[in-house]
């Protein structure tokens, strides 16, 4: 059987050829649609902080997308960029200030490149006026110290911030010795509570603290009211607490150990009780060896000797189901109390 041949319409085939090469060409004439680049956000918060005669603070908060951020300045109805005026931290001191003078400051941040992002609007303004004189307020008084943490030869003296008019810039920490208040540290100040360590003293006796705050003009306060520490008395066995932290199946179990015995405290060990089952996962402040029953913490190479008075932390993290987390922590055959 022969298969007849059907000729191709070829007219019609160039046709739609001719056709297709048409909007081919057509598209390719039509021009591409470009993306427009988009402003950072302004930045935001922009304050002025501890202003003094000469001086005084710009703080902000900007996009992390912005390669950097211009201050400008208001001079005679006009923007003006301020001569240091670059920062990607959000904070510039400002400095040879003039004295009872109205400064007007505001900032806008400028793109990495390559990014899709122009220079954002700026931000809104913030004004303030410089003392007119070198400052003369002290800081208020601060409050009492507290005392925590005291051993046989060591406290945690804690106090509550001072305020000042500019910036309070430190604390001095006195002891009365022998009748006068003797500075025995300078303190930076750090958020709305302050703490310091008190070390070398001597064990069962009595010492008076107090706290006077400073500024950068070096006013005074009113010395703090005194606290009195009296440190504690020489025991015969170390202090253990017990701390258990649960979420179950997990859990954070550790001790305190405290040495207010007159000596030094050598080759301790801490054993706990546990399941067998018991999944440990990091351990702290010295080493693990499982047992049958539970396990035992000896030391660690940097804590192997504890002196009068110090105090160390050894513990471990770790999941048990069904849930029974670990109990009985025993400090050289002493039970450690639960805290």
């Amino acid at each position: 059987m022969k298969v007849k041949q059907i000729p191709l319409p070829r007219r019609r085939l160039g046709t739609a050829l001719s056709l297709a090469a048409l909007c081919l060409g057509v598209l390719s004439l039509t021009p591409s649609v470009a993306l427009a680049d988009s402003p950072l956000p302004a930045p935001t918060g922009l304050q002025a902080q501890h202003v003094s005669d000469t001086t005084a603070d710009l703080s902000w908060s900007s996009s992390g997308l912005s390669g950097g951020d211009v201050v400008q300045r208001q001079v005679n109805g006009s923007w003006q960029q301020y001569p240091t005026a670059n920062s990607v931290f959000g904070f510039l001191h400002l400095t040879n200030l003039t004295r009872g003078t109205s400064y007007t400051f505001r900032v806008y941040s400028v793109p990495v490149a390559g990014l899709g992002y122009t220079t954002s609007p700026p931000s809104a303004p913030v004004t303030f006026t410089t003392l007119s004189a070198p400052d003369s307020v002290p800081p208020t008084q601060p409050p009492a110290p507290t005392a925590s943490n005291t051993t046989t030869t060591m406290t945690t003296l804690s106090w509550g911030s001072s305020t000042d008019n500019v910036q309070v810039t430190g604390y001095y920490l006195q002891e009365l010795e022998n009748g006068s208040w003797t500075t025995i540290d300078t303190e930076v100040p750090g958020g709305t509570l302050q703490s310091q360590e008190v070390v070398g003293l001597t064990p069962a006796t009595s010492y008076q603290f107090a706290v006077v705050a400073f500024d950068a003009a070096g006013n005074r306060s009113a010395r703090s009211n005194p606290t009195t520490v009296t440190t504690v008395t020489p025991t015969q066995f170390p202090a253990c607490h017990f701390f258990l932290t649960t979420y179950n199946p997990g859990f954070t179990a550790y001790a305190e150990i405290i040495n207010n015995t007159a000596g030094s405290l050598t080759n301790w060990s801490i054993t706990v009780a546990m399941p067998a089952n018991t999944s440990v996962g990091s351990v702290f402040g010295g080493t693990m060896t499982r047992t049958a029953t539970g396990a035992t913490i000896t030391a660690a190479a940097y804590n192997a000797t504890v002196g009068s008075g110090g105090e160390i932390f050894v513990g471990f993290t770790g999941s048990v189901s069904p849930f029974n987390p670990p109990s009985n922590f025993v400090l050289n055959g002493q039970p450690c109390t639960s805290s």
